[in-house]
């Protein structure tokens, strides 16, 4: 079955230079197109050469951009909930995580979800960003854990993605380091 995939992201922002600068360290991009101005600009992530926009705009939403599902309580939310980046590995996803730390960029949240294991980020301008590597769940594995309920979908389990990456590097497998347990039976 033909999928869409993500052809690119536009943020508005009124912290244009920070913000830029914050998303060619974070993933390794590279400016693809950016206006004399700079009021605009396109960062290159892979072989396109406008995957990820940042225009300049005078005024922006502060609210805040995640809120985790099922909050009773009433929080403003930005429009953007979040957007993701996926790594083909996890040793990939926790090597970006180190690398990204040492800029003092932290996530926000470190979420073992079952079928993806996700670092979430804020941006300068409080928007989230999900680095994420897929477990490659089967489709049985997807239906299994879906009827769950939504006790699984929202049964994620914290971790440190630097104790992850030590237990990767002194040979734990990834199934061990990314074994995910239902809240039912937790």
């Amino acid at each position: 079955m033909p999928s869409p995939k993500l052809a690119h992201v536009i943020l508005n922002t009124s912290n244009f230079e920070p913000v830029k600068n914050w998303y060619l360290h974070v993933l390794e991009a590279t400016v693809g197109i950016e206006t004399p101005d700079h009021s605009a600009c396109f960062l290159r992530t892979d072989e396109s050469h406008h995957r990820f926009g940042i225009f300049q705009a005078a005024e922006i939403d502060d609210s805040t951009a995640v809120v985790p599902p099922g909050v009773d309580e009433h929080i403003k939310q930005s429009r953007l909930n979040h957007f993701s980046f996926e790594y083909p590995t996890l040793a990939e996803l926790l090597d970006a995580h180190a690398r990204i730390a040492e800029a003092g960029i932290v996530p926000m949240m470190c979420l073992n979800h079952g079928p993806t294991v996700s670092l979430y980020y804020t941006d300068p301008d409080k928007n989230a960003v999900e680095l994420f590597w897929d477990a490659a769940y089967t489709e049985e594995q997807i239906v299994e854990f879906y009827a769950g309920g939504a006790s699984n979908a929202y049964g994620a389990t914290p971790f440190d993605p630097a104790e992850m990456r030590q237990g990767l590097r002194g040979g734990k497998t990834v199934a061990e380091l990314t074994a995910w347990t239902p809240p039912s039976e937790r």
